[in-house]
């Protein structure tokens, strides 16, 4: 399936027409979220609470589609803040982010700063298989990333297309780092893809397939809904990744992007998205969701973001080519 770059583009350029009041002016912070529509509503509100006199729009949209976006944009850009996009579409295109240190810049780890402070992290959505315990019984299920290879899971697994969800390519990069390519050649022969993240735990939870892979949060979810669903994390570990904000290049409102930026790096900013999303933080000192074991205990390996960015065209080009040749 190509990659449908233009398509992407057009989908965000149609987001824009329909927000309410969505063309950016020089006294309107504009947001191009990727994250849950729900959660940045609950920040902005309480953002503007407390920093009266700020107008916000918000452009909702993937990942892919608001970096499409921000890419064309580049040297007259209309959005402010790329919020909630995860730190590979970050580290693959640097240049469009501006360097700002935040007021809370001492309460997160290095490791989850930008260079240049271009980014700091926000959420950190652990990758995890999604398993429906009456399709799959405990002891029959896939336990490792190289698992789901075993042609006993052919037809069995559902996997969001990583050219067009961020997460996706996430699962993508980890299983190269890993295991390389021949694993994934293995991986697209068993595997059904679908165009959206939020159809692989729906479609687990609901019955139509028994294992999906996805954040460990919506297997949470799913799960306080009364879907029949556990979550495995794969023995080989899964990366410690995350999803971040930052202020995009020449943004029209670089002051309000700035004061937005500090709130969303707070504490308590934080709380509210391990709240809502069921996500853990990146910030050591917000607590993980209800529900989950600590992050210490989750198996874990040295995810090589700066590798998943720079190889992220090719990766995707060779998965294409891959997919349609099952085809």
């Amino acid at each position: 399936m190509p990659r449908l770059k233009l398509i992407a583009f057009a989908a965000a350029v149609g987001l824009m027409a329909m927000a309410p009041g969505a063309q950016a002016s020089g006294d309107v912070l504009t947001i191009y979220n990727a994250t849950n529509p729900k959660l940045v509503t609950k920040i902005i509100d309480e953002f503007k609470a407390k920093t009266p006199g700020i107008d916000v729009d918000v452009i909702n949209a993937g990942v892919g589609e608001l970096l499409t976006r921000i890419r064309a944009e580049k040297g007259k850009p209309r959005g402010d803040i790329y919020f909630g996009a995860s730190v590979e579409a970050y580290m693959s295109a640097l240049n469009l982010f501006a360097p700002y240190k935040t007021k809370e810049h001492d309460k997160f780890n290095a490791d989850v700063i930008g260079p240049d402070n271009k980014f700091y992290g926000f959420s950190m959505p652990l990758q995890a298989f999604i398993i429906n315990t009456k399709l799959m019984p405990a002891g029959t299920e896939p336990k490792s990333w190289a698992d789901l290879g075993d042609p006993r899971f052919k037809g069995k697994i559902v996997m969001a297309n990583p050219s067009l969800s961020g997460s996706a390519y996430a699962q993508l990069a980890q299983m190269l780092q890993i295991h390389g390519w021949d694993l994934i050649k293995k991986v697209i022969d068993n595997t059904t893809f679908v165009t959206s993240s939020k159809l692989v735990y729906q479609n687990v939870g609901k019955g139509e397939v028994a294992i999906g892979i996805t954040g460990d949060y919506n297997v949470i979810k799913m799960r306080d809904k009364g879907f029949p669903v556990t979550a495995i994390y794969p023995s080989e570990g899964t990366g410690l990744r995350f999803d971040a904000n930052g202020l995009i290049a020449g943004g029209p409102n670089p002051d309000a992007a700035k004061k937005f930026l500090d709130f969303a790096n707070t504490a308590e900013a934080h709380e509210i998205m391990v709240s809502l999303r069921n996500r853990r933080s990146v910030r050591t000192d917000v607590s993980a969701p209800k529900g989950q074991i600590p992050t210490a205990d989750v198996p874990t390996f040295n995810y090589d973001t700066n590798m998943a960015a720079s190889q992220r065209k090719a990766n995707l080009t060779k998965f294409d080519e891959l997919f349609s040749a099952k085809n």
